[in-house]
C-alpha cells in the first residue's frame, strides 16, 4: 500500500476514536454541545430541537466507547495488514465495516435519521478511498 493510503488509513482510525471520544464525552452536560449538534442535525431540519433528553446520553456516551475501542481494534488490524500482507486482513475487516454500514444506516432510515445514514456514508468512504485505490482487496494472498 502506497505511503498516502497508509496515512489515510490510519488517519481514519484516529478520527473514529476521536469521534468516539467526543460521543464518550457526552456523559456529561459541560461536554456533549457536539454531540448534542450531531442529533440536530440528523433529525433535520437543524433548529436547535435534536430530540435530545437525558436518557440518550448513557446511550451515547456508551457508544462513544464502543466506537473508541473499535477504532483501536481497526488501527490494530490495519497495521498489522501494513506489516503483514500475507495474512489478508482487509476483505474480512473491509467485510465487517460493512456489515456496520448496512446495518446502522438501514435502521438510521427506517428511523427517519436519513443524516445519520449520510455520516455513515461519508465514513465508509473515507475508509473504502485507500482500501480500493490501493488495491488490496484485489492482491493475491503471497507476500
Amino acid at each position: 500500500m502506497a505511503r498516502l493510503w497508509r496515512r489515510w488509513v490510519i488517519s481514519w482510525c484516529y478520527l473514529v476514536l476521536a469521534l468516539g471520544l467526543v460521543f464518550a464525552g457526552s456523559a456529561w452536560p459541560q461536554t456533549d454541545a457536539a454531540v448534542r449538534l450531531f442529533y440536530d442535525v440528523i433529525y433535520w431540519p437543524l433548529d436547535g430541537q435534536s430530540g435530545w433528553h437525558e436518557s440518550l446520553r448513557l446511550t451515547a456516551a456508551i457508544l462513544g466507547a464502543v466506537m473508541m475501542g473499535w477504532a483501536l481494534t481497526l488501527l490494530t488490524l490495519v497495521q498489522t495488514a501494513l506489516k503483514q500482507p500475507q495474512l489478508s486482513l482487509w476483505r474480512p475487516m473491509t467485510g465487517s465495516i460493512l456489515v456496520w454500514w448496512v446495518i446502522d444506516s438501514s435502521i438510521s432510515v427506517a428511523l427517519n435519521t436519513p443524516g445519520n445514514a449520510l455520516s455513515n456514508t461519508g465514513f465508509l468512504l473515507l475508509y473504502l478511498i485507500p482500501v480500493l485505490a490501493s488495491g488490496v482487496l484485489t492482491k493475491s494472498n503471497r507476500a
